[in-house]
């Protein structure tokens, strides 16, 4: 069995900061998730011909891209008109949730938790992009948003409690991304920029928003319209059974 720690470590990939698998985590019926099947990421603007070959012979073959238009615009995916890659736009956000920045005050009592249960009420885009998941082509999907923080954050945890792993390692899975962002570091000197860190209670907070109101997170899919067909064939993708 593969080192579980490795899903911590960034891939080799220079031009991404925040690239990571939900490979090799332990379910709690004895399973363990897959290699090779999903993928975490930040921006892929600056992608160069070496990192797409890293890429191509990784795995990857569908790219889920969670950003709005104003961000495509300004950072372009050079995957998008690849004919190697199934690319899907689906943003993860809406016009009223977009600039989080708006809360970014020492004083303010809106968290980073709050804009992710905010995210979780999105259940026309989370329907969107689980049934693109399930309908994907064999092979590693890709998914991701700007830093691979937040959008990518939340979606991350969905699949990660949809495969019934244990929630310390769905919360550390979370809590490694602002050590991958140094790009995020200069930003420290604003004390109340709190929204730039990746703090264990943020996804805590989603997390319990599911179970308390759901129970489970097939049950919150459900409730967003995601049937047992696709539950199950997402989870054939998510699982690596014995």
């Amino acid at each position: 069995m593969k080192n579980a720690k490795l899903n911590w470590v960034r891939l080799p990939i220079p031009s991404l900061e925040n690239c990571r698998e939900l490979g090799g985590y332990s379910t709690n019926d004895g399973q363990q998730t897959k290699w090779h099947s999903f993928l975490r990421s930040s921006d892929m603007s600056k992608l160069n011909k070496e990192d797409i070959n890293f890429l191509k012979a990784y795995g990857v073959k569908t790219i889920v891209d969670l950003r709005r238009d104003e961000e495509l615009e300004l950072e372009p995916n050079p995957l998008s008109d690849m004919a190697e890659f199934d690319y899907y736009n689906l943003p993860f956000i809406t016009q009223s949730i977009y600039d989080i920045t708006k809360y970014n005050d020492a004083d303010s009592i809106y968290t980073m938790g709050d804009f992710y249960i905010e995210l979780l009420k999105q259940k026309t885009a989370v329907k969107e992009i689980f049934q693109t998941i399930s309908g994907a082509k064999d092979g590693c999907i890709l998914f991701h948003c700007r830093v691979g923080k937040d959008r990518t954050g939340v979606l991350a945890m969905l699949l990660l409690g949809l495969a019934g792993v244990e929630k310390k390692d769905i919360v550390a899975n979370y809590e490694v991304s602002y050590s991958k962002l140094e790009s995020l570091h200069d930003l420290e000197d604003n004390t109340s920029f709190h929204f730039i860190y990746s703090h264990r209670e943020y996804i805590l907070q989603a997390y319990d928003h599911i179970i308390h109101n759901y129970g489970t997170f097939e049950n919150y899919l459900h409730s967003a319209g995601i049937s047992k067909k696709d539950i199950q064939k997402i989870r054939e993708r998510l699982i690596q059974f014995n």
